[in-house]
């Protein structure tokens, strides 16, 4: 178990910069990782998307936490969003994580690898967008419904919907340390309630990892956790510092060759 824990303490490390760095949690580093891991301990096929998605988001809840903090202390957090798009996020992750544990881990897969490579594309095509001068005015229903379908979709990839909220966010006007400051905090909640969910449906189901409660593989998360909290308020100051122009498009490459890694361990 050593030399897993010290993997666990590694990817933690790049989950925290992740985290703080563009909001998006790392869950999408999180779940391949997992599911690599669980197929190597001959994890029952069926459950191991369903441990790995539910793990995904204690580690992304325990990361944006301290994520918030590092943003919150700049001022850069804008609550009266976050709580709108939260209470949306909130009911479709329940709803979303709900239908996750009647599906088979084939789907589950195959959504993953679709959303991650949406992912990689619209990191690179919004790498170079200018921000807007202003914030447009844009009614609180629509911040709620648009919070509902990000959390519903998150719920079927383990992750805190960074990457759809921070450009919905930039589209509106919020300068980008804003829409990512917002984003982790927005993750945060959509993550708890994920984690939540996971607890609940994956209770009494046999054959889960030893030392899982519900969905949720324990080790994994204190093993990420520990460091990701670590990392990810550096990661929130190099936001202050580093072109996310840049950022954007290194992180773009590494999720690439995480995808196609993925998709031959998998599919091939």
């Amino acid at each position: 178990m050593g030399i897993e824990l010290l993997i666990f303490l590694v990817l933690g490390c790049v989950i925290g910069l992740i985290s703080g760095l563009l909001g998006v949690g790392g869950g999408t580093v999180v779940v391949p990782a997992l599911v690599f891991f669980l197929v190597s301990q001959g994890v029952d096929p069926e459950l191991i998307m369903k441990v790995a998605l539910g793990t995904s988001f204690a580690v992304v809840g325990i990361t944006s936490l301290s994520s918030v903090i590092a943003h919150q202390r700049r001022g850069s957090v804008v609550w009266s969003v976050v709580f709108l798009m939260g209470i949306g996020a909130i009911i479709g992750v329940a709803i979303g994580s709900r239908v996750v544990s009647m599906m088979n881990n084939f789907i589950l897969q195959l959504f993953f690898c679709v959303f991650l490579a949406y992912t990689i594309i619209n990191m690179l095509r919004t790498a170079s967008k200018k921000e807007a001068d202003s914030v447009s005015g844009v009614p609180k229903p629509i911040y709620l419904g648009a919070g509902g379908i990000i959390g519903f979709i998150s719920s079927f990839v383990g992750i805190g919907g960074g990457v759809m909220i921070v450009p919905v966010l930039s589209k509106i006007g919020y300068k980008m340390k804003n829409a990512i400051a917002s984003s982790s905090a927005i993750g945060m909640f959509m993550a708890a309630a994920g984690a939540t969910s996971a607890l609940i449906n994956g209770f009494g189901v046999e054959n889960v990892p030893e030392g899982s409660v519900g969905f949720v593989y324990l080790p994994a998360v204190i093993g990420l956790s520990l460091t990701s909290i670590v990392f990810a308020p550096i990661g929130a100051k190099l936001v202050y510092i580093l072109p996310v122009k840049r950022i954007r498009q290194t992180l773009a490459g590494f999720l690439t060759i995480i995808l196609v890694v993925f998709i031959y361990n998998n599919f091939v």
